[in-house]
C-alpha cells in the first residue's frame, strides 16, 4: 500500500508509458527471446502490464520483459519512444518493488541528458519517478540542482494561465469581493486584489490577510458564481508560497478536488495545472488525508490527471498508443 506521492507517480509513469506509439512497444518486445513471445511475453504483455498490473511485473513470465525492459531503456538514440516507455515502466516497476532489484540510479547518471530532452510529460514523469524512488530510498540518484526537469510546466506560465482564468471573471470577482468586505474595507481589498490580477510584484498573500477570508470563502463553494477565479487566484498565491499554509493541501483539497476533477476540461486544466505545479515542485507537498492504496486498485482515489492530449480520456494509465 502506497501514499499519494508514490502513487501519483506511478500513475504519471504509467501515463508516459502508455501514451508512446505501439511501434515503441512493438520495439521493446522484438528483443524478447522467440521461445519467450511463444509463451506470451511480447507486446500485448507490455499492455498488460500496463493496463493491469500497475505497471509492475509481477508474474513468472514477465521475467522476459524486464531484459527487454532494461535494454530499451539504454537506447536514447535508437527508439526515443521505446526508450521513454521502458523507462517509466522500470521506474513504476522499481516503486512497487516488483521483479528486479536492480539500482536505476546508474541510469539516472548515464542518460540524464535525454530524460532532460524527452518531451515536457514524459520528461517530468520520469524525473519525478526518479527523485521519488530517490525519496523512498529505491535509487540513488544526484540531485538536481536547481534544474526544473521535474516539472511538466514552469510556474510563471501556470500563473499566468490562471490569472488569464481570473481576468475572464473579474467582474464578478471584484463585485463579491466588495460584498463581502462592506463600505469601509472594499476599496482597500481591491486594490489589493487589482495587483494580483495585474500580477504586480509583492508579498504572496497571507492567511491573515483580509482578502484572504473572501477568497477562500468562494473558493470553498463551489455554486458561487465567483468560485473558480477565486480558485484561481488562491492557486496563484500557494503557488508564490509553496503552499506554505496549507490552502490546497489541506484546507481546499478534501472537500473541492472532486469538484475541480469534475469541471469542463477548459476550466479545469489551469487548476489542475496549478495543483500539480505544487505536486511538482515540493516533494513535501501532500494532499490530506493522504489515501493509501495498492496501484492496481485505485479506484475512487483522487490523483491529477496527466493534462496532455489526452486529458479527459480517461484516467492516468488507462491508455495505450
Amino acid at each position: 500500500m502506497l501514499g499519494f506521492r508514490a502513487l501519483q507517480a506511478i500513475m504519471d509513469l504509467r501515463a508516459a508509458a502508455g501514451r508512446q506509439a505501439r511501434s515503441a512497444f512493438r520495439g521493446i518486445a522484438a528483443r524478447i527471446p522467440p521461445a519467450d513471445k511463444a509463451d506470451g511475453a511480447g507486446a500485448q504483455a507490455l499492455t498488460r502490464v500496463i493496463l493491469h498490473q500497475g505497471a509492475r511485473l509481477e508474474r513468472a513470465e514477465d521475467r522476459p520483459l524486464f531484459d527487454a525492459l532494461q535494454f530499451a531503456a539504454t537506447q536514447p538514440g535508437t527508439d526515443r519512444a521505446a526508450f521513454a516507455a521502458a523507462t517509466a515502466i522500470l521506474l513504476a516497476n522499481r516503486l512497487q518493488n516488483g521483479l528486479g532489484q536492480e539500482d536505476l540510479g546508474a541510469y539516472w547518471e548515464s542518460f540524464r541528458p535525454a530524460y532532460f530532452a524527452l518531451p515536457a510529460h514524459d520528461r517530468a514523469a520520469i524525473v519525478q519517478g526518479f527523485l521519488t524512488g530517490a525519496e523512498f530510498g529505491h535509487v540513488v540518484i544526484a540531485p538536481l540542482d536547481g534544474h526544473w526537469a521535474h516539472l511538466t510546466s514552469r510556474a510563471e506560465d501556470v500563473g499566468a494561465a490562471l490569472l488569464a482564468v481570473a481576468a475572464q471573471h473579474q467582474s464578478q470577482l471584484l463585485f463579491s469581493v466588495a460584498e463581502f468586505a462592506g463600505e469601509q474595507m472594499a476599496a482597500h481589498l481591491l486594490a489589493q486584489l487589482r495587483m494580483i490580477l495585474a500580477g504586480a510584484r509583492r508579498k504572496p498573500l497571507t492567511g491573515d490577510c483580509p482578502l484572504f477570508d473572501p477568497l477562500l470563502m468562494m473558493a470553498s463553494n463551489a455554486a458561487h458564481p465567483a468560485h473558480l477565479p477565486a480558485t484561481a487566484v488562491l492557486l496563484v498565491e500557494a503557488i508564490r508560497a509553496r503552499d506554505a499554509e496549507g490552502w490546497f493541501a489541506l484546507t481546499l483539497w478534501p472537500d473541492m478536488i472532486g469538484t475541480w476533477l469534475a469541471r469542463d476540461t477548459l476550466s479545469a486544466r489551469p487548476i489542475l495545472a496549478g495543483l500539480r505545479y505544487l505536486y511538482e515542485a515540493d516533494p513535501l507537498w501532500v494532499p490530506m488525508p493522504d489515501l493509501v492504496a495498492s496501484p492496481q486498485h485505485m479506484q475512487g482515489v483522487p490523483f491529477l490527471p496527466v493534462l496532455d492530449e489526452s486529458f479527459s480520456g480517461g484516467p492516468p494509465g488507462t491508455r495505450i498508443g
